[in-house]
């Protein structure tokens, strides 16, 4: 999914975080979902999905490693489902690992296990599931632990063995 300059810009619901196309309401609650963001945090989460990606990777490193912001987990989530080049697909995966929020782990797992995505894109995946940790990423990191790409499968054998070191 490609973010155009035709397409409405998309914010997030200031109720329940849902994404919605600025200046509607919000599909989940019927919140209004106005374009201007109220504070410098919300300005960083719209920035996320920027087709600059300079400026989107800026609001990654600040809402994720500096803030630590839950909030960042859906734009992010929308980042790597995303068909867009591998950069991004990068950030966000690298993002959804410095949170450690287990919302992310289904995306982050189609991201791995997707062979059609850049391959620096799904070691990304791999070392922030291994960051994420638990029980719930073995699954996933094992089987790309078998992966045909070295690269994948070093991640993931990685990740797999940080997980361990801390149990």
């Amino acid at each position: 999914m490609m973010f155009s300059s035709s397409t409405p810009a998309l914010g997030f619901c200031p109720s329940c975080r849902a994404p919605a196309p600025a200046g509607t309401p919000c599909p989940v609650c019927g919140a209004p979902c106005d374009d201007s963001p109220r504070d410098y945090v919300e300005r960083l989460l719209q920035t996320v999905l920027s087709t600059e990606t300079s400026r989107a990777g800026m609001a990654v490193d600040v809402l994720t490693k500096w803030l630590r912001e839950p909030r960042a987990v859906v734009p992010l989530i929308l980042l790597i489902e995303s068909d867009r080049d591998p950069y991004p697909l990068v950030l966000g995966a690298r993002g959804l690992g410095w949170l450690r929020d287990p919302r992310a782990i289904p995306a982050l797992t189609r991201l791995l296990e997707d062979d059609r995505k850049p391959f620096v894109a799904r070691v990304a995946a791999a070392e922030a599931l291994g960051r994420i940790g638990g029980e719930a990423v073995v699954p996933a990191l094992t089987r790309a632990s078998r992966d045909p790409l070295g690269s994948v499968a070093g991640a993931a054998a990685r990740a797999l063995q940080a997980i361990q070191e801390t149990r």
